[in-house]
């Protein structure tokens, strides 16, 4: 009995000591992620610069850890990162002409990609459009091709098209055109 006490006290004492070495605190967390930011299109900023990130790049964030604290490459799992999305989404993206900070994630089809006429704005700053036919890829998809809410009234807004093997990010500016496009590749672990 003694000797089962013992051991139950060093194995409490090497998780104790894991834990801490691994970082109790979420400060300079740097886990690794089965993404990478390094192949987006969007070029990369220099340490050196201090330049505020875009909505789109705040956004990438949230879609980065979704996809890592869901395992998303190994299990395909859109409910979860959905749901993973709206729990961490701590409404710090700002339209910045209307104010709104809600984020919107649905269940669509690749069609709405081409619906231009659509236009949310009023309480919104993200929709996120997942696209969960186990088909459809980014590393195919012509971006040219995707209008979803491209036009002026949807100004500010920041759409993502979540894919099962990326994420496409765009914002919309005042005259209702794309800007800071971002095409971001989920990397497999092997």
């Amino acid at each position: 009995m003694i000797r089962v006490k013992l051991i139950l006290v060093a194995v409490i004492i090497c998780v104790v000591s894991l834990l801490s070495a691994c970082g109790g605190s979420e400060e300079g967390n740097n886990q690794p992620s089965n993404t990478s930011a390094s192949n987006s299109t969007q070029s990369t900023q220099n340490a050196g610069d201090k330049k505020e990130k875009t909505n789109a790049e705040k956004f990438l964030e949230y879609a980065i850890e979704a996809a890592y604290l869901r395992n998303f490459t190994q299990t395909g799992d859109y409910a979860g990162v959905m749901n993973t999305l709206h729990d961490l989404y701590k409404k710090d993206i700002e339209n910045p002409y209307t104010g709104g900070t809600s984020l919107t994630l649905m269940n669509r089809t690749r069609s709405m990609m081409k619906d231009q006429h659509l236009s949310r704005t009023r309480l919104f700053s993200v929709d996120c459009v997942v696209i969960d036919d186990y088909m459809t890829q980014l590393k195919k998809l012509d971006t040219d091709e995707v209008v979803y809410c491209v036009n002026p009234e949807s100004k500010g807004m920041v759409f993502a098209f979540w894919l099962i093997d990326g994420v496409y990010i765009y914002e919309v500016d005042e005259t209702g055109e794309k800007i800071n496009e971002i095409e971001h590749f989920f990397e497999k672990e092997e």
